[in-house]
């Protein structure tokens, strides 16, 4: 294996494409200085077979050569030199896995471009650079996401290893099977067990106490023992049941979650999980035990066991079973109670009631739930059968949450539902909040725990508001955006006006594409590339907005503090889209850049900024406070200027009142949209208040309707242009009908209006004595000059 195997320098492009040195020492130092790259193309139209898994096949030799050709000789155009070496194949269609060497990488787009020159008889479609296969020595060639098996060396099992992104594979993992394991794995499975199970039981017992049972290899192949011996049709002695509990109790300790994590994610589809399965096991085997007295307790490392016969004294025969003090260390706070009414057993004298804490199965189950939502394991896992007894049972469970930090009104009582692959399953169950902890009602019997939303409020009421919000804060920003375009040159007559409109327009327009773009990853499924690319625009356009309030906010500034400096329309003009784009777009650039390789860039459940592991959500929220903090400090400075007005202060009335209306537009929507994320900070942590998510998802959905207020309705200016355009329409209307009738009428006002200018003329020519020379100044802007006379 090369180096760049093992470390790859992996560019984003259609194809994959990693860069490395060969360092073989044994080549000559020119093919040390060559680049090697990996590509991937799947040729349609030819069908895979197991021939082309076999490097010295016929097959895989002349398709090996027919490509090689090929490439070469479409790659002569973008770089000579380029020697192609056919890696292997895989199935999908067919995928061709090559490298290219040559004295410098080639391009994405250029090996695109070359590959168009294929013959047609072949059509190649491009690999994306995240589902190139992998390829090694040791495990071959295997497609992006399946698994590659070898055998184990001088053991049973297999060695696996799955194909990850950007053909590099994972981490092997060791499914080999201990000798003594597997020895009693063959037996199982050649024996009749009605006879040798209780032998079995103890021998495996005793194995488990010495091998290492953490590792995936032996933690599946003691689930494989178990399950068979679960199901036999034989009662099992108090040793038995004592035996079968102590490998279990092994192979689910702490040091194995991280294994059955791993089991998880290899089991096939269509099959339980194993831990579903070794649960069920449990269950199964203890409906087989025959209890030698009363009341029989077992308490392991990570499990506790209580039974007992139900005995009539005076019909009160209720079951009730704490468990508390848990021996695993970092589970040793949980406690949960199993309580059953005496009714419940009336006319059941032989019943037996068999119930099992596991503090280790709330991390080694998965949390699939049948009825949706994102929830935890946030309890003891607790199983409870009955034996003897054929009716339903109803059962009260208390359980003291794992988290206390969650909302116990999204509690789900659960129960462990075996049908299909597994899952959580809540029919017949009920929650209560009972003071600190939670006590599930149920009607039946099996494995019950209670689930907890860490980040997911499932309340309708939250999805109305934010669908009718949404929908009037983007019909706010049209109106808004409309208006802007209708009167904008009405109302800019200075570079101070001009500025704030150009600040609300595009405040407007990005919130409204922000807006647009929250539909969009609503509607997206989270881990996809739209919902990547969605939480990228959502991020841009979000900071976008805000930039442009820091912007209106650097104008008052610089229009009331620096007095004796002036800019062009046009300087500014640049400063202000300088400001409001391009910080947003660096920022945002980098947030991807880092984030987006080490799958830390979106959220698992929702298209937004990811919040769990290195926190990119604070490449937002830094940001846009900063900028509300800054706002704020110069609203301040302003208010301060404008009620203290200076001598030599530059500002003319009209720009002055443009100046007021710059504060109110800040002074408003600062607040406004700095509550609004201020509000949605503490929705970001798992268990926050209900009510943070109510103000939140109101303030933020109707961002739209308070720029259209704030920053159109409340300007007097944008109104009179409003009032004015409609009235002049009318008049306009008017006119057209009446055109002679509205020129006589200006032509008879102008004439009354010189005539008494010229009455008042005469009138103070009577008072004056001697001939001086008056300058009258007329309406319209026009003025005469008149010699008295007496």
């Amino acid at each position: 294996m090369n180096q760049c195997d093992e470390q790859r320098d992996c560019v984003k492009g259609v194809f994959a494409h990693c860069v490395g040195q060969d360092m073989d020492g044994l080549e000559s130092s020119f093919k040390l200085k060559q680049k090697r790259t990996k590509h991937a193309i799947r040729v349609v139209g030819l069908n895979f077979t197991n021939e082309l898994k076999d490097a010295s096949s016929t097959l895989y030799k002349n398709l090996s050569k027919t490509f090689q050709m090929l490439l070469e000789e479409s790659l002569k155009s973008v770089q000579p030199d380029a020697k192609v070496n056919i890696l292997g194949f895989t199935n999908g269609s067919v995928i061709v896995l090559y490298q290219v060497a040559s004295n410098k990488p080639v391009a994405n787009d250029k090996i695109i471009t070359s590959l168009q020159s294929l013959p047609t008889n072949f059509r190649i479609e491009t690999i994306p650079d995240d589902e190139i296969p992998c390829n090694d020595e040791t495990y071959g060639t295997t497609n992006y996401n399946s698994i590659a098996e070898i055998p184990c060396r001088n053991r049973r099992g297999v060695m696996k290893r799955r194909c990850g992104k950007n053909g590099n594979y994972e981490k092997e993992l060791d499914f080999c099977i201990s000798e003594e394991i597997n020895n009693i794995l063959q037996v199982v499975n050649s024996t009749d067990l009605e006879n040798t199970f209780s032998s079995l039981l103890q021998r495996l017992s005793n194995v488990t106490d010495v091998v290492n049972v953490t590792t995936p290899g032996n933690v599946q192949a003691v689930v494989d023992i178990l399950t068979p011996i679960s199901t036999v049709n034989t009662t099992a002695n108090e040793t038995d049941v004592e035996n079968f509990l102590q490998t279990v109790s092994r192979v689910i300790s702490s040091d194995s979650i991280d294994t059955w994590r791993i089991l998880t994610n290899t089991t096939n589809e269509n099959k339980p999980c194993s831990s579903s399965q070794l649960l069920q096991s449990v269950e199964n085997f203890n409906t087989r035990l025959n209890l030698q007295n009363d009341c029989f307790i077992i308490k392991e490392k990570n499990l506790d066991l209580r039974s007992a016969r139900i005995v009539h004294q005076n019909n009160n025969c209720s079951i009730n079973a704490p468990f508390v003090n848990v021996s695993t260390e970092e589970y040793s706070s949980l406690s949960a109670s199993v309580f059953i009414p005496s009714e419940e057993f009336e006319d059941t004298p032989n019943a037996t009631v068999i119930t099992i804490a596991y503090p280790t199965w709330i991390d080694i189950l998965p949390n699939t739930t049948t009825f949706g939502g994102n929830f935890l394991i946030n309890g003891l896992v607790v199983t409870t059968t009955l034996k003897n007894i054929n009716k339903p049972v109803n059962i009260n469970v208390t359980f003291s949450p794992r988290n206390r930090k969650l909302d116990l009104n999204t509690a789900m009582c659960a129960f462990w539902d075996f049908n299909g692959t597994g899952a959580w399953n809540n029919a017949g169950c009920k929650p209560e909040i009972n003071g600190e902890n939670i006590t599930c009602i149920c009607e039946h019997l099996t494995s019950f725990s209670i689930l907890m939303s860490p980040d997911f409020i499932d309340d309708p009421a939250l999805g109305y508001i934010t669908i009718i919000g949404v929908a009037i804060s983007i019909g706010s920003l049209f109106i808004t955006i409309i208006i802007e375009a209708i009167v904008g040159k009405h109302v800019t007559k200075n570079k101070t006006s001009y500025t704030r409109h150009v600040g609300i327009l595009n405040i407007a327009v990005n919130l409204l594409v922000a807006d647009i773009w929250f539909i969009v990853a609503s509607a997206v499924k989270p881990g996809t590339g739209a919902c990547t690319a969605a939480t990228f625009f959502i991020h841009f356009f979000y900071l976008a907005l805000f930039f442009w309030m820091l912007t209106l906010g650097l104008l008052l500034v610089y229009r009331l503090v620096f007095l004796f400096h002036d800019l062009s329309k046009s300087v500014m003009m640049g400063i202000s889209f300088g400001i409001g784009y391009l910080p947003p777009l660096i920022i945002s650039v980098i947030t991807i850049g880092v984030t987006y390789p080490r799958n830390s860039y979106t959220r698992e459940d929702a298209c937004w900024l990811g919040w769990e592991k290195e926190y990119p959500l604070f490449a937002f929220v830094i940001p846009a406070l900063a900028i509300v903090a800054i706002n704020l400090i110069i609203l301040i400075v302003v208010i301060f200027k404008l009620l203290r007005p200076t001598t030599g202060d530059r500002s003319n009335n009209q720009e002055r009142e443009t100046f007021k209306q710059v504060v109110r537009s800040i002074a408003v929507l600062t607040p406004v949209l700095g509550l609004t994320w201020a509000f949605g900070i503490p929705t970001f942590q798992k268990g926050s208040p209900k009510a943070f998510h109510y103000i939140f998802t109101i303030l933020n959905a109707l961002q739209g309707f308070f720029v259209l207020i704030v920053g159109t309705f409340m300007d007097n200016k944008v109104r009179q242009a409003l009032m004015k355009k409609s009235s002049s329409a009318g008049f306009s209307s008017q006119s057209n009908s009446t055109p002679t009738a509205r020129l006589s009428s200006k032509w008879n006002h102008q004439f009354y209006k010189r005539k008494k200018i010229l009455e008042d003329v005469l009138a103070i020519g009577h008072k004056m004595n001697s001939n001086s020379e008056i300058k009258i100044n007329f309406p319209e802007t026009e003025s005469c000059t008149c010699k008295e006379t007496t």
